[in-house]
């Protein structure tokens, strides 16, 4: 992957090449949040070797996000959909912003950047799938960044080993059948990988 650092104003940049320790410091403070319990599901990378193995093999467009120099959060896509030539096309949202940075429109400002960026490797639509609690987050989704519901797709993954309904949200009006769709092909991955894992 081309490294890539792109900037809002002065103070805000994003990077799809973090240093090592950075993105560890990012991973530390989203593991010992206790709002990630709502945030990401049993299918999310449970150890840093998971996070790095998923950067590794290309599995995450990742971008890290600073203010200055300190890191403040992240914006990546997820669960890629391919051209047959392997572009992206399309892709699920994940974001973490660090407490400290919250209220002050971190997520709306990383997600003018990812859009840049992911726009010119080929990305065209974009979807979110929110824990049906995660209220906060459907607030950020539809208010900052104008994302639409969906719908609720019921028992769609798993948190802590239970089955949980997802708010689905895609970034255009027109993408809301190709959304559940992909939803659908989601849930029933996750459910058959599931499965896998407890007879193993």
């Amino acid at each position: 992957m081309v490294a890539t650092t792109l900037n809002v104003n002065p103070t805000l940049t994003l990077t799809n090449t973090p240093p090592l320790n950075d993105l560890r410091h990012w991973w530390k403070a989203r593991q010992a949040d206790p709002d990630r319990a709502l945030a990401y599901a049993d299918d999310a990378p449970q150890d840093f070797a998971g996070l790095l193995n998923r950067l590794r093999t290309g599995e995450y467009l990742f971008y890290l996000a600073y203010h200055g120099d300190t890191v403040v959060g992240a914006m990546w896509l997820h669960d890629l959909v391919h051209e047959s030539d392997g572009t992206p096309h399309a892709g699920w949202l994940g974001t973490y912003v660090v407490p400290s940075h919250r209220g002050q429109r971190t997520t709306q400002a990383m997600w003018k950047l990812i859009c840049k960026a992911v726009t010119a490797l080929g990305v065209r639509s974009m979807y979110i799938a929110s824990h049906h609690a995660n209220t906060r987050a459907h607030t950020v989704a539809e208010q900052h960044l104008n994302f639409r519901r969906v719908g609720v797709y019921p028992e769609f993954t798993r948190f802590s080993g239970i089955p949980t309904d997802c708010l689905i949200l895609c970034m255009h009006k027109e993408d809301r059948a190709a959304a559940w769709a992909l939803a659908r092909a989601r849930a029933s991955q996750q459910l058959t990988a599931h499965g896998a894992s407890e007879v193993a």
